[in-house]
């Protein structure tokens, strides 16, 4: 029997390591690269705008870039998440199709942080409608059974074990009432946490429009849709207010965890 359980124990750690998931970086393949405090960074510039771009992490939907624009143009320029696109292709150079069996071909536009900021707070409201629908729904049964109970007691036509079941079985309807409840509100605050530090995330570290004056630059991190079908990827950002448009090449790797 022990020899058992250890063969089993042993087939149970294999299949966990087989399924340790793996993991998509992206390493820039154009434009002036450096290594910087450990991280391969990538700078091109057209027409005064300047583009500084390396790989920050990835999430479960977006591989994420930590990205800097600077303005050495003369005018104001206004930098907005949306003006960055991206191309992705295959290992031999062909243009990846949309994954809804469309012949177009597949791009994607960064994550807007203003609708994330937007949806987050909104789902926060319905987080708190939900409590109160909730704790009024929890109100309602305590009324129900608040009445049953005084009308089951009011009964004398019980043996005393009915009565006693009777006791019993609203005893436990009053402490399910109360549990849920309490749940009910733990859930909605994790949840709430959960949002608003998601929220605050967006606000606070994600790159945002901004107009950015003549001679200053912002900063901040680009959300890029995850596509693992690709080996590469172009991600072009557009200056609406000229025809500056930069380019950066992406390899797009796959890593396995080391067992």
């Amino acid at each position: 029997m022990k020899n058992k359980l250890n063969i089993l124990l042993c087939a149970s750690l294999v299949w966990l390591a087989g399924c340790t998931p793996s993991f998509y970086h992206l390493r820039p393949a154009s434009g002036d690269i450096a290594w910087i405090d450990g991280r391969e960074v990538t700078r091109v510039e057209q027409n005064g705008v300047v583009l500084v771009a390396s790989y920050e992490f990835e999430d479960p939907h977006h591989l994420v870039l930590d990205v800097e624009i600077k303005n050495r143009t003369s005018a104001p320029l206004l930098v907005d998440p949306n003006d960055f696109t991206y191309f992705p292709f295959e290992e031999k150079s062909d243009t990846l199709l949309k994954k809804t069996n469309s012949p177009y071909a597949a791009t994607y536009r960064a994550t807007d942080p203003e609708q994330k900021i937007e949806q987050a707070t909104l789902e926060i409201k319905r987080q708190k409608q939900r409590l109160v629908a909730a704790s009024i729904f929890n109100g309602v049964m305590l009324v129900a059974t608040i009445a049953s109970d005084i009308h089951s007691s009011n009964r004398n036509d019980r043996s005393w074990k009915q009565q006693a079941n009777n006791r019993y079985n609203h005893a436990q309807a009053y402490n399910f009432i109360i549990q849920k409840q309490i749940a009910d509100v733990q859930l909605q605050k994790i949840r709430t946490d959960q949002l608003q530090h998601e929220r605050a995330n967006w606000q606070d570290m994600a790159l945002r429009k901004t107009t950015l004056p003549v001679g200053e630059s912002v900063r901040g991190l680009l959300f890029l849709p995850k596509d693992t079908r690709a080996s590469y990827l172009w991600l072009n950002y557009e200056a609406p207010a000229d025809s500056t448009n930069l380019r950066v090449k992406f390899f797009q790797e796959k890593i396995k965890p080391e067992h």
